[in-house]
């Protein structure tokens, strides 16, 4: 029995050892190069961490599994997976990756070999892009593709840069680019997607590419593909980053004696003294100065952890991910906090049919962020520049007890001092609020939850021929609230503490309000894909058609006045008459499109594409909403020719050019239909009643003028380009384009005759021209060094060709009384929203010049070239139609936000198991209007306060002692007006910055291998290192845009900019 056991037993382990035997495979890699061995190339068993690396000659042994997959990889090559099938003996040849024209490229409903690209379109490195660290999409992109211009608006937590492709090409709408992500149009904000679920981005510049977009891709088109789930063992990857933010930049401001001698100034150049008793010289030393940017800033920290795994089988794949991002902000209590989690499925029902699917879901959260406006309710604490421009005290001579008061900040018990409080005028700094208070008791929130889901199937009907559906579904749901306390501060007066209410002029009473808003979008994506080839020639043709739909709704309630602080019931309120509502349902939109697209390639070197799409829209009336968008591109592959081929020094060499036109149809609006309202009434006369005697009848009229030929912005643009490698390593992209809008949709003024004052129609164009490029070099010096270098550069013209009559700022200002309204304009022959004000001729630096001016405009019937106040040391406007007088009819363009280069440039370098890399960008020839500049350069009363000033701007100020002075006068009243809008406010805005620099190490793999770790890598990188420019001591040069087109450029300051040093660690398992 015992020997039948033992027998048996053996022949189990003899039957396990036959299963899992192991075999020797020999192995040589070379390189596609010059066919030399490749010293160090990793040699792996797929799926584990078992392997070696190729010795001095090339070669490998390695012990594995007979049915076992090598994968064999190299720094600046072609990773191979090579299936053994009981092979023993191997010679690899690895490709170079710069050599990689087969490479796939995403585009609009499919795919391509990069090599058969006609259109202008860039990818983005995913590594470079991960290593700045983003907590957004538009973070990352910032620098990684020519003619992409990605500007900060905001420092604050959470802020998504503005992103250009190619210029503004509309004034009425959007110019930010439509994002497809997973082939699925998510509209321009992409705000939702964990940079870190990214596999690849593509962006499509031309129209040639992007006209299958029909007129969502009027802007350019950014393709995301998501990571997803592979065929193989479970794969788990972690990583979390930690850091540690400050304000990069503060200004230079005068402190509180040093302001109480500028104001002493100021009010002495208007004939008086300062109001405010503290700020004479007698008080001088004694004052408490404070330093309001260093009061509302702090060291804040930054913490995300991110977590995926994904992994599966022959059929089915799967991935889910899951981070978690919390951004304190570098203002005292600002935060930002983002919870993601994504899950996707791959299914293979059948050899022909596939389906799947993913599901998004987003959770945000910020308070004490705003501050970024250009109209002064967003003047806030958190605006950095807001902030240094607050009187630098808040100490004061109580009028009524002629006690020296000197306020805290924060009180003992934790209440706050405030400034003092009074009849208007009795001080300088009277009835302002301390602005660390007012942060520090924000009541209000932002919650947002974003749900997306798509399912797609994929169907291959015959050899050749495949269909694809895809759904889409998606709803935003955005939760504001805010509860205001009053603002009740305390102040001690002779030892006694003294409760002050309604401070900063506010009610003395809590308000809650409640602004939530909701939308819903969702689309049907169908299309047929053929595609035939033989040795000479390749065809594929698409024809699809999308349908979509989306509406949505807000609303906003508002009371005063609760019992307790902690009731958030509106219906609970002890003043049922301050109870307001408002809302409504959105206007519904709906789309329609036709699409279809040919691509034909003879020979693999001469390749011709067709695109088409037929558009249409609910925002046009009947007979106008439908258009189409054709485009066409060729391209020749020169370097396939047999005088070329295999050519040592030209390694490729494309040439292209393309046309195309896209569409633009505004935002949602019901403008095409005549609207009426009963609102209007008829008087008749009483029959036999007395003169004067009517009858009120009620009636019906409409209430705005149409357009019934009203239809789509056209959007045309041509391209060439030339794509260029040379010596196996140094790759260079050109490109020149023109792009032109016609039929824009805009708002135009009528003659009052017509009883209405302006119609929605089309009229006007604008032209954006440029040059592009992108320099890229890698080398491989050995086994252990290489290193890389990538430029990239744009240039950009933006000139409005046909515009009638002047558009000015769309009633938006900025200040009160500062005369900077409608300091934009549109005109013909400039760019979109120049900038318009006066033209400065220098300072005034004697008597005798204004006298002769006054003299000469007094003749003329005025009473005066400027003002009658106008002194020495003010500004002296250019006369420009020469009537001897200075008004509205002298202003001019004074220049634009459109920078004339923009560029970036990329080190990297990697020496065995550490990588480095350093990312510079900036622009050249750039201006911008700054409101920040002069609110910190004269003490008028502007944005309800007297302003504190630059010690520069002090020490440089005209007067009898410094005639010299290159500033003008310290004036309280600026009876000048050198305030108003004009040249003096235009800086440079020229910058370059170091905006990412970090130092990684990869753990070695003997290391890991007892963890059971297949890789680590620790990080430490530092953001917003370095801001080289003229205009700093102004703010941060990097300006941007805001959501209305026609104030770009212009700086009224922002939540400061955070330097951020982290620390990270990747580990895949």
């Amino acid at each position: 029995m015992k020997t039948k056991l033992l027998l048996l037993l053996a022949s189990f382990l003899w039957t396990g050892i036959a299963w899992g035997q192991s075999q020797q495979v020999n192995g040589k890699v070379l390189s596609s190069i010059d066919n030399e061995p490749i010293i160090g190339a990793s040699v792996v068993v797929k799926g584990t961490s078992e392997g070696t690396i190729t010795d001095l000659d090339g070669t490998f042994q390695i012990m594995v599994d007979a049915d076992a997959t090598l994968v064999i990889s190299y720094i600046g090559y072609v990773k191979q997976e090579i299936p053994l099938n009981g092979k023993t003996s191997l010679s690899v040849i690895l490709k170079e990756d710069t050599e990689m024209l087969d490479d796939v490229i995403v585009i609009g409903y499919g795919s391509m070999k990069k090599s058969d690209l006609s259109g202008s379109v860039a990818s983005v490195d995913r590594e470079s892009f991960m290593k700045k660290n983003p907590i957004n999409v538009a973070q990352g992109l910032q620098g990684a593709a020519a003619g992409v211009i990605v500007t900060g608006t905001s420092g604050k937590p959470g802020a998504v840069p503005t992103v250009r492709v190619r210029g503004v090409a509309t004034i009425n709408g959007t110019a930010d680019p439509l994002y497809v992500v997973d082939g699925v149009q998510v509209g321009t904000d992409v705000s939702y997607l964990n940079p870190s679920d990214i596999e690849s981005m593509e962006v499509l510049k031309d129209a040639s590419a992007t006209a299958i977009y029909g007129s969502a891709g009027a802007n350019g088109v950014i393709m995301i593909t998501t990571k997803q789930g592979s065929k193989g063992r479970t794969q788990l990857d972690i990583s979390a980053n930690w850091g540690i933010q400050q304000a990069a930049n503060s200004l230079d401001v005068l402190d509180a004696d040093g302001f109480s001698q500028a104001l002493r100034i100021a009010r002495s150049a208007d004939g008086g003294t300062p109001s405010g008793k503290i700020f004479n010289a007698e008080y001088d030393g004694r004052r408490k100065s404070i330093d309001w940017q260093d009061e509302m800033s702090r060291i804040a920290l930054t913490q995300q952890y991110n977590i995926s795994a994904s992994g599966g089988n022959e059929n089915t794949q799967s991935l889910i991910s899951v981070s978690y991002l919390d951004q304190d902000g570098v203002v005292v209590n600002s935060n930002y906090e983002r919870i993601t989690a994504r899950a996707n499925v791959t299914h293979k029902i059948k050899d022909f049919i596939t389906m799947g699917g993913d599901v998004n879901y987003v959770h945000e959260r910020s308070y004490g962020t705003d501050g970024m406006s250009v109209s002064t309710s967003g003047l806030t604490s958190t605006n950095l520049r807001y902030a240094a421009a607050l009187v630098p005290t808040m100490d004061y001579i109580d009028d009524a007890t002629g006690a020296y008061v000197s306020p805290n900040i924060v009180n003992p018990d934790g209440t706050f001092g405030t400034y003092p409080q009074g009849a208007a005028g009795s001080q300088e700094h009277i009835n302002k609020d301390n602005v660390y208070a007012l942060q520090q008791q924000i009541g209000s929130y932002t919650r947002v939850n974003r749900v997306r889901a798509n399912a797609y199937l994929d169907i291959k009907l015959f050899k050749g021929l495949s269909f694809r559906t895809i759904g889409s579904y998606s709803h935003y749901a955005r939760d504001y609230g805010e509860y205001g306390i009053p603002h009740v501060r305390y102040n001690q007066v002779n030892g006694e503490w003294k409760e002050l209410r309604g401070v900063g002029n506010t009610e003395d009473r809590d308000v809650f309000i409640l602004n939530p808003a909701e939308s819903t979008n969702m689309s049907l994506e169908s299309y047929f894909t053929y595609h035939w080839n033989n040795d000479n020639h390749d065809l594929t043709l698409m024809a699809g058609n999308t349908v979509s739909k989306g509406f949505g709704s807000h609303t906003y309630v508002r009371a005063y006045d609760f019992p307790t602080d902690n009731i958030r019931d509106i219906s609970l309120t002890n003043d049922q008459t301050s109870r307001w509502a408002d809302g409504g349902l959105d206007l519904e939109t709906r789309a329609i499109s036709y699409y279809g697209r040919a691509t034909y390639n003879l020979k693999g070197r001469y390749i011709f594409t067709a695109t088409v799409r037929y558009d249409g829209s609910s925002n046009f009336g009947t007979g106008k909403r439908w258009d189409t968008f054709p485009s066409a591109a060729v391209a020749w592959r020169i370097s396939e020719e047999a005088f070329l081929k295999n050519n040592p020094v030209i390694t490729n060499l494309k040439l292209r050019a393309g046309w195309g036109q896209t569409g633009n149809s505004g935002g949602p609006t019901n403008l095409a239909i005549l609207q009426l309202s009963t609102t209007p009434t008829y008087l008749f006369n009483t029959p036999g009643g007395a003169s004067g005697t009517y009858t009120v009848g009620n009636g019906m009229a409409a209430t705005n003028a149409i357009d019934s030929d009203l239809h789509w912005e056209t959007n045309e643009q041509f391209n060439v380009g030339i794509d260029l490698g040379l010596f196996k390593g140094l790759n260079i992209t050109m490109d020149y384009f023109v792009r032109t809008a016609k039929d824009l949709l805009i708002e135009r003024s009528l003659r009052p005759s017509s009883g209405y004052t302006s119609v929605y129609t089309n009229y006007g164009k604008i032209r954006n021209n440029g040059f592009e490029f992108t320099v890229d070099y890698k080398k491989y010096v050995n086994r252990d060094f290489s290193f890389g270098v990538t430029l990239t550069g744009s240039t950009l013209k933006n000139k409005i060709v046909k515009m009638g009559a002047d558009m000015t700022g769309q009633g938006e200002t900025v200040g009160t009384d500062m005369g900077w309204e409608n300091s934009s304009i549109c005109r013909e022959g400039y760019a979109v929203g120049s900038y318009y004000g006066y033209v400065v001729d220098g300072i005034f630096t004697n008597r005798s010049d204004i006298d002769a001016l006054n003299a000469q405009a007094q003749a003329n019937g005025y009473d005066a070239y400027q003002y009658t106040g106008t002194d020495v040391g003010d500004y002296k406007y250019r006369d420009l139609n020469g009537d001897g007088h200075i008004d509205a009819s002298d202003m001019t363009i004074l220049g634009n936000g459109f920078p004339k280069l923009n560029y970036g440039l990329n080190l990297s370098a990697q020496y065995k198991n550490f990588d480095f890399s350093i990312y510079f960008y900036g622009v050249l020839g750039s201006d911008i209007l700054s409101y920040s500049a002069m609110t910190l350069s004269t003490m008028y009363n502007s944005d309800g306060a007297i302003n504190n000033i630059l010690k520069d701007r002090f020490a440089n100020a005209w007067s009898e002692a410094n005639p010299h002075g290159t500033e003008t006068r310290l004036t309280y009243m600026d009876p000048n007006w050198n305030r108003r809008v004009s040249s003096a406010w235009v800086k440079s805005g020229d910058f370059l910055k170091i905006n990412n620099l970090q130092i990684g190490y990869n753990v070695p793999e003997k290391i890991l291998r007892h963890a059971k770790i297949d890789a680590a890598r620790v990080y430490f990188s530092i953001q917003n290192l370095c801001t080289i420019s003229g205009y700093n001591k102004y703010g941060d040069p990097e300006v941007g845009s805001t959501e209305n087109l026609l104030y770009n450029g212009l700086d009224v300051g922002r939540y400061p900019y955070p330097r951020i040093y982290t620390l990270g660690l990747n580990v895949k398992f």
